[in-house]
């Protein structure tokens, strides 16, 4: 590893205290909603579901509305587990626990903003980032993540002016010395760059405000003919419709390894048309990139609802020993 990323990787985790390798989920909906102890297990809390090896949870989404699905139900926290719950007589004290719960693992909890069906772009990128740092500070979250994909404003040049001013005053309401994280999560071909995007898409977004970023959870996912789904294929040359955004493809553009964590769905049922790769499978993937190169990031799976018994989570993991 170089020693600029090296020293970047120890500045980081001191100041965020990020886990290594980082094992990053979603949480956007729930199999049981009562009771309440069934609410915290779906939701990832330790102690009430089941035994898995994520350290980042993403609670979904928060969009320029307001939160959504398990976003409002961490930020209503009372309304849904009601007054009969072991936590606490208002939604501070149970988040509180939830969160204690969480770091006693080293786990860190934090809410996904905008998704698939929430396109900020023609709102004020200051007023929208203020408002998703206060949700942050008045929930009690480790940070946000920012799963931006308006892909008109992509293929058109406004995205990037947008994400650029968006993610700048983000940091500020949000400052990294504080310990908050920021993480974006952009589909892999963002990282296409010129001329595919007019105005370089995620290449530009990370040469003006990447140094504000913690890492990217890469969509390596519902990409058409580009399906990433063998280890030539997502870390060394992607094919498809979107050549150049494999793992190391991305790097060469200037991205760091240390920001990229592969994105991936935890079932076939998960990804709306390519990229699942089954686990074991992928675990040899991730497991041969972790031995023989220098990237050991981490991965990301969509969503936790879908590792049932906590099998996917642990297998990631166990790829980087």
């Amino acid at each position: 590893m170089e020693v600029r990323a090296l020293l970047f990787l120890i500045v980081l985790y001191q100041t965020c205290g990020l886990p290594s390798p980082l094992i990053v989920t979603y949480v956007d909906s729930l199999d049981k909603w009562w009771p309440p102890t069934a609410i915290a297990g779906g939701i990832g809390v330790p102690g009430y579901g089941v035994n898995s090896s994520f350290n980042v949870f993403n609670m979904a989404f928060w969009t320029t509305g307001g939160p959504a699905d398990v976003a409002e139900l961490w930020g209503n926290a009372l309304h849904y587990v009601s007054s009969d719950n072991p936590w606490g007589s208002t939604t501070q004290q149970i988040q509180s626990a939830w969160v204690g719960k969480f770091h006693a693992k080293g786990i860190k909890v934090m809410v996904s903003a905008f998704g698939a069906t929430n396109y900020p772009t023609g709102d004020d990128p200051i007023q929208v980032a203020n408002n998703l740092a206060a949700f942050v500070k008045n929930n009690q979250l480790d940070g946000c993540d920012v799963d931006y994909e308006d892909n008109d404003a992509m293929n058109q040049g406004r995205a990037e002016a947008w994400l650029i001013s968006f993610t700048q005053q983000l940091r500020k309401q949000l400052p990294r010395e504080q310990g908050y994280i920021i993480s974006h999560a952009p589909q892999a071909p963002y990282f296409l760059g010129k001329p595919n995007y007019p105005n370089g898409a995620y290449i530009t977004i990370d040469q003006a405000v990447g140094n504000l970023i913690d890492f990217y959870n890469v969509q390596f996912y519902n990409q058409g003919s580009s399906d990433y789904t063998t280890y030539q294929t997502l870390f060394q040359q992607a094919d498809g419709w979107s050549p150049n955004t494999a793992v190391f493809q991305i790097h060469s553009k200037g991205i760091p390894l240390e920001r990229i964590v592969v994105g991936k769905p935890i079932t076939q049922a998960d990804a709306d048309n390519t990229g699942y790769v089954p686990m074991d499978q992928l675990q040899g993937i991730i497991s041969q990139a972790a031995r023989s190169t220098s990237w050991r990031t981490g991965v990301m799976g969509w969503e936790f609802v879908h590792d049932n018994n906590g099998d996917w989570s642990k297998k990631m993991a166990s790829a980087f020993n």
